[in-house]
């Protein structure tokens, strides 16, 4: 549905201290994908038993996968900003959060997502991201979990969300 095995993704997926960082074409950082760990079913190490289960290619019953919503644009600024320049930057990112509620709508069964929720960006105040819950058998490991998120991040992308 979305292209041949053989297709080389244009997505590229990072593991980094339990998370995976996914780039798009141009190495922009475009997503994090935050695995379900069930860390209930442990009684060692935590970390090292996340770690088995990434080196080890476990599936796991879902994660949450995070990324960039709106840039508001508003906060920080030196100076005052003028009324219209406000209106029209919180109109925009309106309309943004609304696509996004209209994609998830049409699209969230489809990819086996069961909840969101918007935080403030760490790295940038000014940053709205939404995490969205999947629920769907993910097989750990950067090729594995790549296979998994790409259909996914293919329709967030045609959607001009990504």
């Amino acid at each position: 549905m979305f292209g041949s095995k053989n297709k080389k993704s244009k997505w590229k997926l990072e593991y980094e201290d339990t998370v995976y960082k996914i780039y798009d074409w141009n190495k922009n950082l475009a997503a994090y994908f935050f695995p379900n760990y069930n860390l209930r079913e442990t009684t060692e190490n935590e970390d090292e038993f996340i770690e088995n289960l990434n080196q080890s290619h476990q599936t796991v019953r879902g994660g949450n996968i995070l990324f960039p919503m709106i840039k508001l644009n508003l906060l920080d600024k030196r100076e005052g900003i003028g009324l219209d320049y406000t209106i029209a930057a919180l109109e925009q990112n309106l309309q943004r959060t609304k696509v996004w509620r209209a994609w998830l709508l049409q699209n969230g069964r489809k990819f086996a997502i069961t909840g969101n929720a918007v935080f403030t960006s760490r790295e940038d105040r000014e940053m709205l991201s939404i995490a969205l819950v999947l629920e769907l058998n993910i097989t750990l490991g950067e090729k594995e979990t790549l296979v998994a998120l790409t259909p996914l991040l293919d329709e967030l992308h045609e959607s001009a969300l990504l």
